[in-house]
């Protein structure tokens, strides 16, 4: 029995589960990062450290499911019993509701917004059951999600308040899927931060593909021109970690580890092989939709561009992780050398 546990979840050379210290390092990584950027902010001392216990328990959650043998005992606790699901999803309005108390933002209509962004979907994904299928149900919870967090439905409350670094909607979702994915048994989804370079090759190959696209096409239009100031060090590893965290694993872990995995499941019997291409195509052309709505036809051409570049990436390596990379690489090359 130990050997087999063993080799489900190997080691790494200090005895330790894999990904762990990976994790460990990216959350401490996270609240560095944070805790540093906040400082130049000037807040009340209450606020400051609402905000850093706030981000600190949200990191957590963002980061330790990537090692995973604390992920799948995880999944193991909240099958087994949904009273132990109840309290990890009434920490994502507990939350809201305690920071925005201390920020003077709570209002009735927020709480409401916080309920109903863990209610919804978790409600959706129980009615699913134990179907091996994703189901109708699944589908109406992570359109939910999606819908809520891109077309501005959710209340701005920002971390920190004054200082806008990160939403606090955005941040929580990658908690919130990670544990709804657990808790219905959905697999495939590829959170772990055990990236080979293999991987990494692919994503950065499909991101700067992606990447050369907008550029040639933004700067033959005139949508943007090259940045007049270079970016220091600090900086770029700043806007990486922010890149990569705030905005390309959220997106990604909905579009790639729900929508077009959960497509792709639900299409195999009737499509086989090819269902992959498909929920590909319709993962991306969603994404390439709701940029529309928020950008014109570069919005649409933004999205259509990062979901085929992330979509391959998942595709090729199934790990959402590594789909972030490509999108988080063309977002971060978009912010730093041209003026959007």
């Amino acid at each position: 029995m130990t050997r087999e546990r063993d080799e489900r979840y190997p080691t790494d050379a200090f005895g330790l589960p894999e990904g762990l210290l990976a994790a460990v390092a990216g959350w401490l990584l996270l609240v560095g990062v944070f805790a540093f950027t906040s400082s130049a902010t000037p807040m009340p001392p209450a606020e400051r450290w609402a905000a850093l216990t706030v981000f600190t328990l949200l990191a957590a959650g963002a980061t330790l499911p990537g090692c995973a043998t604390l992920y799948d005992g995880l999944g193991r606790v909240v099958r087994r019993d949904v009273r132990a699901e109840l309290p990890l999803l009434a920490l994502v309005p507990a939350l809201y509701i305690a920071y925005a108390f201390v920020v003077r933002e709570l209002t009735l209509t927020g709480f409401a917004s916080a309920c109903f962004f863990a209610a919804v979907p978790a409600l959706a994904f129980w009615r699913s059951g134990h179907e091996r299928q994703p189901t109708i149900f699944d589908a109406l919870g992570l359109s939910y999600l999606a819908v809520s967090l891109w077309l501005g439905l959710l209340p701005t409350l920002m971390l920190p308040q004054q200082g806008g670094l990160v939403g606090f909607f955005q941040l929580a979702s990658v908690p919130l899927l990670l544990l709804l994915f657990a808790a219905r048994g959905w697999p495939g989804v590829g959170y772990t931060w055990h990236l080979s370079l293999r991987e990494l090759r692919d994503a950065a190959l499909a991101g700067l593909t992606a990447l050369a696209v907008l550029l040639l096409v933004g700067l033959a239009t005139g949508r943007f021109g090259m940045a007049a100031r270079a970016p220091t060090a600090g900086g770029l590893i700043l806007a990486a970690v922010s890149s990569y965290f705030f905005t390309a694993l959220p997106i990604e872990l909905l579009l790639r580890g729900g929508i077009q995995r959960g497509l792709e499941r639900a299409l195999a019997p009737t499509m086989g092989n090819t269902s992959a291409w498909v929920a590909l195509a319709l993962a991306a052309g969603g994404w390439a939709a709701l940029g529309m709505l928020r950008g014109g036809w570069f919005g649409a051409l933004f999205g259509l561009s990062i979901g085929v570049a992330a979509g391959w990436t998942f595709l090729r390596t199934g790990k959402v992780t590594a789909a972030a990379v490509a999108h988080a690489l063309v977002a971060l090359a978009l912010d730093t050398l041209t003026n959007l």
